[in-house]
């Protein structure tokens, strides 16, 4: 064997190949790993300019993989506004905006990220509620305006995702009479104004739209994210991603065209360290279906399966939604803008889905959808099938909390690749409806025993991989505090749902996912072992090395 670049020794590597569960040391050339097997023996092949790692008895394993990241979102945040984070109380937060006022000259905005608390084993905390807060209520508009009475002010609600609803925003005096809001004023869909005993506007509004759409609406005033923005997210994103232990993941939501730009740019700059796999996204809400069809013509050579590959970015397939009309149409009135989500909101009509997906069948474009309603969802992807055959396609149906044993039995015969995002479970019991059906959601098990592949996602929120491999194992809902039924799951097949399974999306399973001769070099060394460790602290692991290709991306500075 030709002298290593790399060689990481006295570890516990855990492999993911079957040929060679377990091994002590390995070797990478190239990018690739060259070598497994016992220390000794990978040592003995050590020359003058191989880096040597000591692994210090830690597991090692191979990097993880997110099949619904939105990785430019966690980036985002750093431009979203001032960080309000950890702040418990109104004075706190009050606070926060006076010292922001004294930075910003007057009249221009000052722009917060949501209400937070700390965060719980990681996992984020965002104020819904009043009683979150120490003083029992939300700030209003008074309070800001004594912090600022010469700047417009907003608290910005957050992704809809991200936490419970109702979602509150906060405007002072000066922001209210920017975006003309008064005691007469009409909440927009799904959307309450607060209003005091006089009937004026307290600065406090509620919206429940998943998607939000004050920006859209009443807030078309406020600065809105800018391309600067969306590059600084993707080149800072990934590091995030990589401090978690995530080497590669699959956008099934897609993203925009101009997202995915900005991912061009950071990979060219070498800032791309995830192996990111791409859908597009389709603004079907705003363009009819002869528009959407020019569309998808456009960039059929690009995205057509297995994709086209530029460094670490895949572009592969278009994805289609089935989402709220009523917002679809307000967020369509901003287009190209993706405010938070990334991609463009999509509602599209079961007739319509069939249509467009039928085309993008016929151009050999793959589709990835949300399994809202995945009866509906089937029934469409039937439909494409007759006429187009699609089973070896690997289509994607994301987010799958339900199924039939009938509904499993035709993912299988369509050829699906299913995502879950077992988070879920822990944050969103009771608004996916995940209590009523208790140990027959979130059913991974199932999808397993039926011989569909399955991969695990974040969808943000956490975006650690051990949080989702947690929440797979435990079935914990925080909402109810308790488990909703066993996972009849071990753990050596969960560490397979968060690193190797997912290379599937990418069509890369026979070269990552596994440390093994041949294999990419994509590499984690972790902090406690998650074979072994207490089940609770699952979700606490955290990597305290990160390779890529052989290529040290964490910790920042990291040699190469």
């Amino acid at each position: 064997m030709a002298e290593p670049d790399l060689i990481l020794h006295n570890g516990r590597v855990l492999t993911l190949d079957p040929a060679r569960p377990e091994a002590g040391a390995f070797a990478v050339r190239d990018g690739r790993i060259a070598a497994v097997g016992a220390d000794a023996d990978i040592l003995r092949g050590r020359g003058r300019e191989t880096r040597v790692v000591d692994a210090g008895g830690r597991a090692a394993m191979p990097g993880l993989f997110d099949a619904h990241p939105h990785m430019d979102r966690e980036g985002l945040k750093a431009r979203g506004g001032i960080p309000i984070g950890g702040l418990g109380s109104v004075a706190e937060i009050v606070e926060a905006v006076r010292e922001a006022v004294s930075r910003t000259p007057p009249g221009e905005w000052i722009v917060t990220m949501p209400m937070e608390l700390a965060p719980a084993h990681g996992m984020p905390r965002y104020v819904s509620e009043p009683g979150q807060l120490a003083e029992g209520r939300f700030p209003d508009r008074r309070d800001l305006d004594a912090a600022a009475p010469d700047h417009p002010v907003l608290i910005r609600s957050i992704w809809g995702w991200w936490g419970v609803p109702p979602f509150p925003s906060v405007a002072n005096s000066a922001a209210l009479a920017l975006a003309r809001i008064d005691r007469d004023t009409k909440a927009p869909h799904g959307t309450d104004i607060e209003r005091d005993a006089s009937g004026e506007p307290t600065g406090v509004m509620r919206e429940t739209n998943r998607a939000p759409i004050l920006e859209y609406t009443l807030f078309g005033c406020l600065p809105r994210f800018t391309f600067e923005d969306r590059l600084a997210a993707a080149r800072t994103a990934p590091r995030l991603y990589n401090a978690a232990g995530t080497t590669a993941g699959y956008e099934g939501h897609g993203l925009t065209p101009a997202i995915i730009e900005s991912y061009r740019r950071a990979d060219e700059a070498g800032d791309l360290t995830v192996r990111l796999t791409t859908a597009l996204s389709v603004p079907s809400a705003r363009m009819d279906d002869r528009g959407v069809g020019d569309w998808l013509r456009r960039w059929a050579d690009r995205i057509a399966a297995p994709g086209t590959r530029e460094g670490n970015l895949a572009l592969d397939g278009i994805c289609l939604d089935f989402g709220d009309p009523n917002v679809a149409r307000i967020v369509a009135t901003g287009y190209p803008y993706e405010q938070w989500a990334g991609h463009f909101y999509q509602s599209v009509a079961f007739d319509r889905l069939v249509e467009i997906a039928t085309l993008a069948a016929e151009l050999g474009i793959r589709l990835a959808c949300i399994a809202y309603d995945i009866e509906a969802l089937l029934r469409a992807y039937e439909a494409v099938n007759a006429r187009v055959p699609i089973a070896d396609k690997r289509w994607v149906v994301m987010h799958l909390t339900r199924a039939t044993d009938d509904q499993l039995r035709r993912m299988k015969a369509l050829g699906l690749i299913v995502t879950i995002t077992p988070n879920f479970m822990y944050h969103a019991t009771t608004r996916l409806g995940l209590a009523e059906l208790g140990a027959e959601g979130t059913p991974i098990r199932r999808v397993l025993d039926a011989g569909i592949p399955v991969a695990l996602s974040s969808d943000n929120v956490p975006v650690s991989m051990f949080w989702a491999m947690w929440s797979a194992l435990t079935r914990y809902s925080a909402d109810l505090d308790t488990r909703l039924g066993e996972s009849f799951l071990t753990r050596a097949e969960v560490l397979n749902l968060i690193a190797r399974t997912g290379h599937m999306l990418s069509w890369d399973e026979d070269r990552r996912g596994a440390i093994a001769p041949g294999m990419d070099a994509d590499v984690i060394v972790l902090d406690r072992d998650p074979l072994t460790c207490p089940e609770d602290e699952i979700r606490e692991i955290h990597p305290v090395r990160t390779f890529l290709a052989g290529n040290e991306v964490y910790p920042a500075g990291a040699a190469a």
